[in-house]
């Protein structure tokens, strides 16, 4: 019963619409071109909006990125804090990482291509004069120091990538792009 009454109503509708009509035989057909081009001018304004709607939404994002730029320059985060975080356990500085705004992450991110850097030349040194020893030489006590420094520098370097990608998780669940608020971290397998 219900199905009858809807087909009854969508049939009244169709009939007081304008959209039936009646041809020269005499037979009913539906003229759906005027359907068709409101369809279209609603598509065009949709569409219109949407670009004009676009257009806002990344203004104001180049915006919110400058301002986070701007504040998290006028913070000051030395490499020493970076280094000194190492020594804590990377559950406390989840803890941290969480109560920091997007400003703060980011001079904290670009603090850390800073030691990053340090660190990967340290490495690379070393590295370089441990494969300068001779086999005699890497028995030595210079040898065990250059491989122990290594080591050291090796598991300083690993540290700081593995706190620097809790960082990074944060600043992108904010919604934010690394690379917009021009941290590259990517040379360092970020």
């Amino acid at each position: 019963m219900k199905t009858f009454g809807l087909a009854l109503m969508a049939a009244a509708f169709v009939c007081s619409s304008g959209f039936l009509k009646k041809s020269e035989d005499g037979s009913y057909a539906v003229d759906t071109s005027g359907i068709e081009k409101k369809a279209d001018e609603v598509a065009a304004a949709a569409s219109a909006k949407a670009e004009e709607m676009t257009g806002q939404a990344e203004n104001l994002s180049a915006k919110a990125i400058e301002k986070i730029k701007e504040q998290a320059a006028k913070l000051g985060v030395s490499k020493e804090e970076v280094l000194a975080d190492l020594q804590k356990p990377l559950e406390e500085i989840k803890t941290k990482v969480a109560a920091m705004d997007p400003a703060k992450l980011t001079a904290y991110l670009g603090q850390y291509a800073s030691v990053f850097a340090d660190a990967q030349t340290n490495v690379t040194e070393y590295t370089q004069q441990v494969k300068d020893l001779n086999w005699i030489q890497k028995f030595t006590t210079k040898g065990k120091e250059l491989k122990t420094q290594l080591e050291q520098y090796t598991t300083q370097f690993n540290g700081l990538k593995e706190q620097a990608g809790v960082y990074l998780e944060k600043l992108k669940g904010y919604g934010l792009d690394p690379a917009a608020l021009g941290i590259d971290l990517s040379a360092y397998g970020l």
